[in-house]
């Protein structure tokens, strides 16, 4: 007995052990018999990501869980995913586990965890779904069919968990949304006829040509289903609907019939409490109904009967009404009263363009006002027209007064409007304005409006509105928001097509402003404290102006001040394009810095970055004001401090702007041609000027004449390029070029050319023996080179180049007067030219020896470019060189006292 025992342990531990081990083993044979099933039964590709199996999880059953399962549709929607779960799992009979390829898998129960689908019917009519293979070999008979291969779903428990489902139809325009979608359900689909016990909840998302019917409400359903699969007949039993918190009843069938489906559905809410009526509107809009009290009811009933098919719907017969009702919230002073509502649905056709919504009237009354209004929708599905009417005036300091508008949120004034208007949808998408037939007049006087999105509270004054023609005219627009107030007139072009299709509202208007404040349209919004800033606050972060999306119109405009960014603009005067969130501005001038401003260009906001092109005409604006006020010309002309009086200059630039639409220096990208009408410079306020000064001890800069210079300037990759220009300083020419970074980094060079008669009395004596007409053809050019910084200049002279030239001159001089003579006469040239040791002793002292210590701030740069030539050996040639050498020095000594020297 003991031995039997002990055998019948080991068989149930090995039994154990083999289906613990199991779906290890058998794991990858099951994943492929799998992935076979479904690609061999779906036109489509089919993968995942993983296979998981279990013996134990379901028992007696097994657990396999699929992970990543994917379904790609092929052609006519190639790509597209009809279906996605993170995690599928099914609960199978063991034995199915060990089927052939050909044989059916059994499935009792199926979870779908977040899953996403996405179903489509094209313009063709091609559904995405339709993707079951079908055997153009098989023969055609009555017998049911073989159900021995692929799945066979014999449920008794399913679910599914936070899915996605989409469905449109591109060809009747119809696009329905399930979101955070639940559903589960138990019974048995083994047997012909049983109760489904289901329970539903999600978002739902409906619309129909371009028109948004349910946008988001929650919608539960609590229902048992009497299934009779041999028919394919769903009948519904006890069950309890919810549209966000409205209750319905809901009592028929739906019903597959060959062709299409049969559906005959009604449905009511249990109670008429005019309750009923908050519980539609989505609770993003509505406020805590807790101790409101109503009067009056709210009832919705329809029915819903008709075959569904390619062509048809069924028809309809859809009712809300309301009768004299009114609601009081509890903290609030006034009530809102007489609200009426009689509003029907309805298709008596079966065909999608003959459904119709009839607005019989709604109307309500706050205090003494009552607004009231009827409309008639038709051909929902392809032109529709609408037949609108609304006639009332409407005290909306009320509406704070009846309605919870929220602490940050004030309104007030006063709206009076008798309008009403036919249209249809193809005459307003053509702009066919001449098919839209609008009449009656609107106005809004005190208005007030204020909330924590705008800066400052808007106040409109007036506005009129004349609806008597097919465009509307706006009159007698006034309006004010904290320093800026501004008054308009024109004309909107397609109020129904910005209202009703959301289409740019289109049109032209004139507007005029005493004073236009930009901040006053910026709000200033907290962000997180950095590093860098103290520990007890938080940085303000300025949020960007935008350019509305959704205007397309003409401003023409004239202000007599605009504040924008520290500056004061006066007399500004223009006309605006806005398209596309973009601004562009045409001929616009202002007065700015006792001059005048002409400016072309745009500014858009469409991007992450706002971006501007312009193009600015600068006349007579007075240099320190200009310095002053514009950032740009601290950056890109930094010297202009230190002149005086006025310039003129066209600028061309385009670049990136700040959130508040002020350049982005770095980013700038142009050119510009500047003329100085200037003769003063003050040298305190600009380093360079006072450290060229001191260095170039024989120019005195008051001799500086600016008047009427003109220069160009290139502006790219964060520097400035100067093209070369001249200017002199008396009858010294200067050649200015170079360039600067906007970190005011420069590298400069002034290329002097300096008349013989500038050397001073060593200079006099040097050149003493030559000839009147000689000395006029000598001038010395001496390079000046800027680095450093326009704060921190530094100056260096190129003296070994000037000094070589000065020589060369001398030399080539008296060369030409002694062609031809010998050494001795050379000689005798160069005493003559050096003269003696009188008058320049100083000179012949420096030359043996006693020359004064150099000025060491002084930079000598060789001349790389020199060619080193043979020597000249014959006695000519070394009196020659002698002579040239002692020129040389004589030279060097003159041009270093020369910028040694004091000034006069």
């Amino acid at each position: 007995m003991k031995k039997f025992l002990k055998i019948l342990g080991v068989f149930l531990l090995a039994v154990v052990v083999l289906v613990a081990a199991a779906p290890f083993l058998f794991k990858d044979q099951i994943a492929t018999i799998i992935k076979n099933k479904l690609n061999g039964a779906l036109d489509a590709q089919v993968e995942f990501a993983d296979v998981d199996l279990s013996l134990f999880r379901a028992f007696p059953d097994a657990r396999l869980q699929i992970d990543g399962l994917s379904i790609i549709n092929k052609a006519p929607f190639e790509g597209d995913t009809l279906f996605y779960g993170k995690e599928v799992k099914l609960d199978l009979p063991v034995g199915d586990l060990f089927n052939d390829a050909s044989d059916p898998i059994h499935i009792n129960e199926l979870v779908i965890n977040d899953a996403t689908s996405r179903l489509k019917v094209n313009e063709d009519g091609k559904a995405s779904w339709d993707i079951a293979k079908v055997d153009s070999t098989a023969v055609v008979v009555e017998e049911p069919q073989d159900t021995t291969a692929g799945f066979s779903f014999d449920l008794n428990h399913y679910e599914i968990n936070n899915a996605d489902f989409s469905y449109e139809d591109v060809a009747t325009k119809n696009k329905l949304r399930l979101m955070n979608l639940t559903h589960s359900g138990n019974g048995d689909f083994s047997l012909d006829s049983s109760t489904l016990d289901t329970q539903t909840s999600a978002q739902v998302f409906y619309g129909m040509d371009d028109i948004e019917y349910l946008s988001g409400q929650q919608v539960e359903l609590d229902a048992d289903i009497l299934m009779d699969l041999a028919n394919q007949k769903y009948t519904l039993q006890e069950n309890e609907a919810l549209i966000n918190d409205l209750k319905l009843n809901l009592d028929g069938y739906v019903q597959m019939v060959e062709g299409g489906t049969m559906v005959d559905l009604a449905f009511k809410t249990p109670s008429s409490d005019f309750k009923n009526f908050f519980a539609v509107i989505p609770e993003v809009y509505r406020k805590n109904l807790d101790g409101i009290t109503t009067t009056g009811d709210f009832t919705v009933n329809g029915v819903i009967n008709g075959m569904v098919d390619d062509v048809h719907i069924p028809k309809l017969d859809i009712n809300i009404s309301s009768n004299n009702a009114s609601f009081k919230y509890p903290d609030l002073p006034q009530s809102v009263t007489k609200i009426d509502i009689d509003t029907q649905i309805k298709n008596t056709t079966g065909l999608a363009e003959d459904t119709y919504v009839k607005i019989g009237n709604v109307a309500f009354n706050i205090g003494q006002d009552r607004l009231k209004g009827n409309a008639l929708v038709r051909n929902l599905t392809t032109n529709m027209l609408v037949d609108l009417n609304l006639d009332g005036t409407l005290n909306l300091g009320n509406l704070s007064k009846a309605f919870p508008m929220g602490d940050d949120m004030n309104l007030d004034g006063t709206l009076v409007a008798d309008v009403s208007t036919k249209f249809d949808m193809n005459s307003v998408e053509q702009e066919r304005y001449e098919n839209i037939n609008t009449k009656g007049t609107a106005s809004l006087t005190d208005f007030n409006y204020a909330s924590a999105d705008l800066k400052n509270p808007l106040y409109i004054e007036r506005a009129d509105l004349d609806m008597n023609n097919t465009r509307i005219k706006l009159d007698n627009f006034k309006a004010k928001t904290g320093n800026t107030d501004f008054a308009a007139n024109g004309t909107i072009s397609n109020l129904m097509g910005f209202l009703f299709k959301d289409q740019d509202l289109k049109g032209s208007f004139k507007v005029d402003s005493n004073q236009f404040d930009t901040s006053d349209f910026m709000t200033e919004t907290e962000v997180e404290t950095t590093e860098t800033n103290s520990a007890n606050s938080a940085a303000a972060a300025t949020e960007a102006i935008k350019i509305p999306s959704f205007l397309n119109a003409d401003m023409s405009f004239n202000a007599n001040k605009v504040l924008y960014d520290n500056l004061t603009l006066t007399n500004v005067k223009g006309l605006a394009l806005v398209r596309d969130e973009t601004l562009t501005l045409n001929n616009t001038t202002t007065d700015i810095f006792n001059g005048n401003i002409g400016l072309n260009g745009s500014v858009t906001t469409k991007g992450d970055t706002p971006l501007f092109n312009m193009a600015l005409d600068m006349n007579d604006l007075d240099i320190a004001q200009s310095f002053e006020g514009f950032e740009m010309f601290q950056k890109l002309v930094p010297i202009i401090q230190a002149l005086k009086g006025k310039i003129n200059t066209e600028i061309n630039l385009n670049g990136q702007l700040n959130n508040d639409l002020t350049p982005i220096i770095s980013s700038l990208t142009g050119d510009a041609i500047a003329q100085l009408l200037t003769r003063e410079i003050d040298k305190n306020k600009a380093p360079l000027i006072a450290k060229l000064d001191d260095r170039l001890n024989f120019i005195n800069l008051d001799d500086l004449k600016l008047s009427d210079l003109v220069t160009k300037l290139n502006f790219k990759d964060g520097a400035v390029q100067i093209t070369p220009f001249d200017f002199n300083i008396k009858d010294i020419k200067i050649t200015a070029s170079g360039a600067h970074s906007l970190t005011n980094d420069m590298s400069y060079k002034l290329d002097l050319n300096v008349p013989a008669r500038y050397l001073g009395t060593d200079g006099a004596a040097l050149l003493s023996k030559l000839s009147d007409e000689d000395i006029d053809k000598i001038s010395v050019p001496i390079p000046v080179q800027l680095s450093g910084s326009f704060m921190k200049p530094s100056v260096d002279l190129n003296l070994d180049l000037a000094v070589k030239n000065l020589t060369n001159q001398i030399v080539e001089i008296q060369k030409a007067r002694i062609k031809d003579k010998g050494k001795e006469t050379l000689d005798d040239a160069v005493t003559d030219i050096l003269g003696g040791k009188n008058p320049l002793d100083g000179i012949k002292d420096a030359i043996t020896g006693n020359k004064k210590p150099s000025d060491t701030t002084q930079t000598q740069v060789k001349d790389s470019t020199a060619v080193t030539k043979p020597k000249d050996t014959t006695a000519i040639g070394k009196a020659k060189e002698e002579a040239e050498d002692k020129v040389k020095e004589a030279a060097g000594n003159i041009l270093n006292n020369l910028f040694k020297k004091k000034k006069s």
